[in-house]
């Protein structure tokens, strides 16, 4: 497969990211719930969006996105297995679990199966969505409209209502991915040296001052629900904004060159974490209770580290499970495309 440019700096801020994920994941301060993590792994995908012919689009989304989340997705079913026979007769396992994939859900709900695995399902939704707003032949302006208006709709009239693949969860992000596309590239060009510190320094201080001014506006104001979501996507965005600055000045630093490993295997990371945090959580809930702030940092720590050989072990034995290589080109003897 042919592997797309990788921007270091990026690569950094995913890692923070998805480690940001699996802090969330378990007991944490309340700081931890604020940053707007799938919203800039939305945004950060979006960078990287290119309008394929259909069917080299399909094949791409088959070795990217489908093929890793039904590995991970049986991964997790036999992990659930393993871990209901320890005291369970393995006969009283609800094996009917693993068809929770093609239920409906609606908010924040799930799948029984690996639960982090809805980021994937909604990327693919968003793809194909952005996929057809470009191929309509609409200028981007009326992409970023539509992918406001989507997005709104979501918000108000689609959160709550029951949908097959995470659809209803997925639509109020769908704005974070499109701007992604429409904006990401000419916002890193921005930020670039090359256009000058001071361009830079700008874009960075303008992130910093909407932050602010929209936190602002949503603690003093008594705004309504349509007002209260566009502030809120406004101060996301400078976020997200605020957050690729730092970033970019800072990702060489001694301390922060781990981050570029997760990143780069977000996917592994997003896929696998679950199985390893929950081991350690249930090790840490029989020998001392329920684990408060600190016990979840000590979790978090345990995870990550048990994570670094499993995605070496990983991208060594099946790429092609993982999204690293494409499984298609070995396994179909007729070229399609």
């Amino acid at each position: 497969m042919a592997q797309k440019k990788r921007i270091d700096y990026i690569d950094y801020l995913k890692g923070l990211t998805i480690l940001w994920v699996v802090w969330y994941h378990t007991s944490h301060p309340e700081f931890v719930d604020y940053p707007p993590t799938m919203p800039m792994f939305f945004f950060l995908s979006g960078i990287f969006f290119k309008p394929y012919p259909l069917l080299e689009f399909i094949k791409k989304k088959i070795n990217t996105h489908l093929i890793p989340f039904a590995f991970f997705y049986v991964v997790y079913y036999i992990y659930l297995i393993l871990q209901w026979s320890i005291h369970n007769p393995l006969s009283s396992f609800d094996f009917s679990c693993f068809w929770g994939i093609f239920r409906l859900y609606k908010s924040t709900e799930s799948f029984p199966v690996n639960p982090p695995l809805w980021f994937i399902c909604a990327l693919i939704n968003q793809q194909f969505l952005i996929y057809f707003l470009v191929k309509a032949n609409l200028k981007r302006v009326a992409i970023g409209i539509s992918a406001l208006l989507i997005s709104l709709f979501g918000v108000f009239y689609f959160y709550d209502v029951k949908a097959p693949f995470m659809i209803s969860r997925c639509m109020p992000y769908f704005i974070f991915y499109s701007m992604g596309y429409l904006t990401g590239r000419h916002i890193l060009s921005l930020i670039d040296v090359e256009h000058g510190i001071k361009t830079s320094r700008q874009l960075g201080l303008c992130g910093l001052t909407v932050f602010i001014l929209c936190w602002f506006i949503k603690s003093a104001y008594n705004l309504n629900h349509f007002l209260g979501a566009l502030v809120s996507y406004a101060e996301i965005f400078a976020f997200i904004l605020l957050m690729i600055y730092l970033l970019k000045y800072s990702y060489k630093l001694p301390f922060l060159r781990f981050l570029h490993f997760y990143g780069v295997n977000s996917y592994i990371v997003l896929g696998m974490h679950e199985i390893i945090l929950t081991i350690y959580l249930i090790c840490y809930t029989n020998l001392f209770g329920q684990p408060g702030v600190s016990g979840g940092i000590i979790i978090l720590i345990l995870t990550t580290s048990t994570l670094w050989p499993v995605i070496q072990i990983l991208n060594k034995l099946c790429p092609q499970l993982i999204g690293k290589n494409e499984l298609w080109k070995y396994y179909c003897p007729l070229n399609f495309f």
